[in-house]
C-alpha cells in the first residue's frame, strides 16, 4: 500500500451544550465525503479544541471517521488520554503524540466545534446530513426526497413511508437504539439515563 496522504483536522473551540460527538462526526462526514477529499487518506486530529473533549467524545468521533472514506485516523494525546488509559488499566500504552513545529500536511480541514449544531443523518449514507433546525423547518421536503431516492435504488418493493411518521409538526420515531460502532459509549448511556 502506498503511503497515504495526511489531512490535518484542526479542532478549535468547544461544542455547545446539546451538541455531541455524533454531531461533530456527521458535520465532518458531510463536509468531505461527497467531494472525496479524504478518501484513502489518514486524518490527523490536532488543535486546541481537543482539550475540550472527553476521551469518550474523541473515541466516538474517531470511530465514525470510517464514514469519511479515510484509511485511518490519529489524534493528539494529552492528560485526558493518559487518564482514560489509566482508568481502563492500560496506562503503559500512553505516549505523547503531537505534530512537530512546521509539520507538513497534504490538506487541512478546520472544525470550529463551537459552531457545530445537532444533526441527523438520513438514509442512505451518513453524509446525508441535515442540522436538526433545517430538518425541522423542511421536514416534508427532505423526507420526500429520501423516499424518492429509496424508490430509485430499490424500486417500489421497499417503501420507507417516512412522511407517514410526521404528526403535529414533528417526526415520530417508532424505535430508538443506543448501539453500533459509534454509540453505546458510557457517555451515551448516561445522557439517555438523564
Amino acid at each position: 500500500m502506498a503511503y497515504p496522504e495526511i489531512i490535518a483536522v484542526e479542532l478549535v473551540g468547544s461544542p455547545p451544550p446539546g451538541t455531541g460527538p455524533h454531531d461533530v462526526a456527521l458535520s465532518i462526514i458531510k463536509a468531505v465525503f461527497n467531494a472525496g477529499f479524504v478518501k484513502n487518506k489518514t486524518l490527523e486530529f490536532i488543535g486546541p479544541g481537543i482539550a475540550s473533549l472527553s476521551q469518550d467524545f474523541r473515541n466516538t468521533v474517531d470511530v465514525m471517521t470510517t464514514e469519511t472514506a479515510a484509511w485511518s485516523s490519529i489524534w493528539e494525546t494529552d492528560g485526558v488520554t493518559r487518564d482514560w488509559l489509566t482508568a481502563v488499566g492500560r496506562e503503559h500504552d500512553f505516549s505523547e503524540l503531537r505534530p512537530l513545529e512546521g509539520a507538513y500536511y497534504d490538506g487541512a480541514l478546520r472544525v470550529d466545534l463551537s459552531r457545530v449544531t445537532p444533526n441527523i443523518a438520513l438514509p442512505f449514507h451518513p453524509a446525508n446530513v441535515y442540522s436538526i433546525a433545517d430538518f425541522t423547518a423542511n421536514m416534508r421536503d427532505i423526507l420526500f426526497s429520501v423516499e424518492e431516492e429509496s424508490e430509485k435504488l430499490f424500486g417500489k418493493e421497499l417503501r420507507l413511508d417516512l412522511l407517514g411518521k410526521v404528526h403535529d409538526g414533528g417526526f415520530w420515531a417508532d424505535d430508538a437504539v443506543i448501539a453500533g460502532c459509534s454509540g453505546g459509549t458510557p457517555g451515551n448511556i448516561e445522557a439517555a439515563a438523564r
